[in-house]
């Protein structure tokens, strides 16, 4: 059922794009697709990374677009549990690692955050799905880079299938906030 839905959809898909790019379009026209498919784009994946990932990219220096995410966040209600260097691990123990830098991340933090909301809506429908919270938010920058980047777990992937859709609901509804925060930066 899940492919013949897909299906339908990606049929859907390629039919809107192709009459809104169709050789009877106007020029005016193309260009006015194109400039929405670009826009939609910055707010969508906008590397290969897999499903399970959202990715962001923003202008500006990471420790500002930490700053105001994290005030866009708590502003969405999402709770900040904590913030940490995923990397920190690589570079105590550099002797084990020494390539660990190769790929020149000069900056990264995660968020670790919530929704009580949320929290109490998993927990009173499917406490299994308690081990998708707190979800996770890094921030990134290469080195010489002056943009950021932003990649959020897409964890409702996780309850696909789930006998409890509410809790999938709920995580959904999170995801929904978060990116909205995000958004807000770009």
């Amino acid at each position: 059922m899940k492919k013949a839905l897909f299906g339908l959809l990606s049929l859907a898909l390629i039919s809107s794009l192709s009459y809104g790019m169709g050789s009877d379009a106007s020029p005016k026209a193309k260009k006015e697709t194109q400039k929405n498919q670009t826009a939609q784009s910055k707010s969508e994946s906008i590397f290969p990374s897999g499903k399970g990932l959202v990715i962001y990219k923003v202008d500006g220096d990471p420790g500002d677009v930490m700053i105001a995410l994290k005030g866009n966040l708590e502003a969405s209600q999402i709770v900040v549990v904590t913030t940490t260097d995923p990397a920190a691990p690589l570079a105590n123990n550099i002797k084990l690692f020494p390539d660990y830098k190769k790929l020149k991340v000069d900056y990264i933090q995660n968020f670790l955050v919530t929704s009580m909301t949320t929290l109490y809506k998993i927990f009173t429908n499917d406490p299994n799905a308690m081990v998708i919270s707190p979800l996770v938010i890094t921030i990134y920058q290469y080195e010489g880079d002056d943009k950021t980047y932003i990649v959020r777990t897409k964890p409702s992937l996780l309850l696909d299938g789930t006998k409890y859709p509410e809790a999938k609901k709920a995580v959904e509804e999170l995801e929904d906030r978060i990116d909205k925060a995000i958004k807000q930066l770009l």
